[in-house]
């Protein structure tokens, strides 16, 4: 289907020329020679972009800009401006333009602008229906991100609008958010949907690696700088350049490696381990914690320099108990992957599959959904998945055992003769159990870890304190 384009413009040899040149170039065009015309038609029918000069005789083009976007929110507003100036395009690019151009019209920067416009990945039309009856909408939580952060939750959509703002740009980045929840990939998509989605995107897991090769991995060394150096190496600040450089579990590196990043970001050199030539650097820098960095520098673990210097913006990732609307399209998101990575059919999920998903807390969150559907898959030969198919902490979880109850659930489990010294110490037994429970978010496997049991006599004691 052709893209249609409306031509906002007082100037009738301007309307006409550019509908002759788009429509030659493969576009529907309509043109209005004033606001309120224009305006009347995009109430009427639906534009993928809209051209609007900046001067009108009934209106200004932000006037306009502010319409159009009430009216279509998903509709492209192009601003043809003669007056060149930084402050007009500052304003219409802050009420939601995607860009302007200047007269007089260049051919080639007309196509080009319109190009970049399309291609721009939050510039769609939601409504608009494809063949099989999907809305773009529906399809770009998809193409959002190619890996599984998905959905239309309130939480998600929030998220989606932050990447929206900050992708663009070059600030730094601090992801907050629990194991799981897909902060390297919400780094790749910032990345993916920046001006350095074709450089490198580089990432880096601060936490597995030791505090003697970190220096290494980051900035790399030169032959004999250390024992077993036997080649000079590339550090990630080079293989990163011009692109993005994503460092996880950021608080585990050490005050030395901290203070040597800050004046990567400074000055934008650093030199290799073990050598003498200053490098350029030119990468962007997205960190990822499970702790407050804020938190961690107030209690003198993180420099509080550095930490400003990362902190131009922060995204917080939600947790997935607090994306309850996602979680069945999420599901059949993970179920579509796996068919297509086993040369399945599976059908779907039968109606107490999903409710069970609805039920669980999820501790292990979009990451432990990925890897639930995809051992259902694989034990299921065709149909419907079944709850067999369900590991036994989904199966058998015990909504009393949510962490906002667990402590009701204690104090009303056992009786209160304190002289029962049986009853006593099964009580101190089972408090134990729960206050590691809360500890881990309800992680039936970490809190037998702790507990030094393994996770049946974990269930099993469970079980017996509910009676």
């Amino acid at each position: 289907m052709k893209k249609r384009i409306l031509i906002i413009d007082d100037d009738v040899d301007i309307c006409s020329l550019m509908s002759r040149f788009l429509t030659k170039n493969g576009y529907e065009t309509d043109t209005a020679q004033t606001a309120n015309k224009g305006l009347a038609k995009v109430k009427e029918s639906f534009f993928d972009i809209v051209f609007c000069d900046y001067r009108l005789g009934d209106k200004d083009g932000s006037e306009v800009l502010t319409a159009i976007k009430e009216m279509s929110p998903t509709t492209i507003v192009l601003i043809i401006t003669g007056y060149s100036d930084i402050k007009t395009a500052v304003n219409v690019i802050k009420l939601g333009a995607y860009d302007y151009i200047t007269k007089p019209l260049i051919p080639d920067e007309v196509l080009n602008v319109i190009t970049n416009s399309l291609s721009h990945p939050f510039s769609i039309n939601e409504n608009a229906k494809d063949d099989a009856g999907t809305s773009k909408k529906e399809k770009s939580s998809h193409n959002f991100n190619n890996t599984f952060y998905v959905g239309k939750s309130g939480p998600t959509k929030e998220l989606y609008k932050q990447i929206e703002i900050v992708a663009p740009t070059n600030y730094s980045i601090i992801l907050y958010g629990e194991s799981g929840t897909g902060k390297e990939v919400i780094a790749k998509t910032v990345h993916e949907y920046s001006d350095r989605k074709d450089k490198p995107f580089i990432a880096m897991d601060c936490g597995t690696i030791s505090k003697e090769l970190s220096g290494s991995e980051l900035f790399g060394h030169v032959k004999g700088a250390f024992t077993g150096a036997l080649n000079d190496k590339e550090g990630h600040f080079e293989l990163a350049n011009g692109g993005t450089l994503f460092l996880d579990e950021v608080a585990n590196l050490s005050y030395d490696i901290q203070a040597a990043l800050l004046r990567v970001i400074q000055e934008r050199k650093f030199k290799r381990v073990g050598g003498t030539k200053e490098m350029h650097s030119d990468v962007r820098i997205i960190v990822a914690s499970n702790e407050n960095l804020q938190q961690a520098y107030q209690k003198g673990k993180f420099r509080e320099d550095l930490y400003h210097r990362f902190n131009e913006f922060s995204i917080n990732l939600p947790p997935l108990r607090k994306r309850r609307d996602d979680i069945e399209p999420l599901a059949n998101f993970f179920l579509e992957k796996t068919n297509t990575e086993l040369g399945k059919n599976i059908d779907g999920f039968e109606d107490n599959v999903i409710q069970l998903f609805l039920n669980y807390p999820w501790p292990g969150n979009l990451r432990e959904m990925r890897n639930v559907v995809r051992r259902a898959v694989l034990l299921t030969s065709d149909g419907k998945i079944s709850d067999k198919t369900l590991p036994y902490e989904i199966t058998n979880f015990n909504e009393s055992f949510r962490n906002d109850e667990a402590s009701a659930v204690a104090e009303n489990s056992f009786s209160s003769d304190s002289s029962d010294l049986k009853n006593t110490t099964a009580k101190a037994e089972y408090q134990a159990i729960i206050n590691v429970l809360k500890e881990v978010n309800n992680n039936k496997t970490k809190a037998a870890e702790i507990l030094n049991i393994d996770r049946k006599t974990l269930y099993n004691k469970i079980k017996n304190y509910e009676k």
